[in-house]
């Protein structure tokens, strides 16, 4: 391979590598939360498919992850609607919340989303 391939080859990767970058970030929701502040993430979610939202974060970092269903349309037979998990950060930090939409005998999501918690002290 002649040196320009060479470069022509490298060029390439790091505009993929940059692009996949990207687009791993986007999928990345931030949150500033205060220590002992109770927050909400809410979900759009339909579990009359078989689909719900499960998810997975430190447990040192965070307590909670109940979760509450609010239909879109209250006594519509299939409608969808949101799920509510509430959270509430216990120590100061970053940590992360993963959150899968899949039916509890598939391996593989539909959706997953992942948020970046900022748990900051009161001042």
């Amino acid at each position: 391979m002649g040196r320009h391939n060479k470069y022509l080859v490298l060029g390439i990767t790091l505009v993929l590598l940059a692009i996949y970058t990207a687009i791993s970030q986007a999928d990345i929701t931030v949150i500033q939360a205060e220590l002992n502040k109770p927050f909400n993430i809410t979900l759009e979610s339909n579990p009359t498919t078989g689909y719900t939202w499960t998810v997975d974060f430190n447990h040192k970092m965070l307590i909670g992850g109940e979760k509450g269903y609010s239909a879109s349309r209250p006594g519509a037979v299939g409608g969808s609607g949101q799920q509510v998990f509430v959270f509430t950060p216990i120590q100061e930090g970053q940590t992360e919340i993963s959150a899968a939409y899949k039916r509890p005998w598939e391996e593989s999501a539909a959706e997953e989303r992942t948020f970046r918690v900022n748990c900051v002290g009161n001042d």
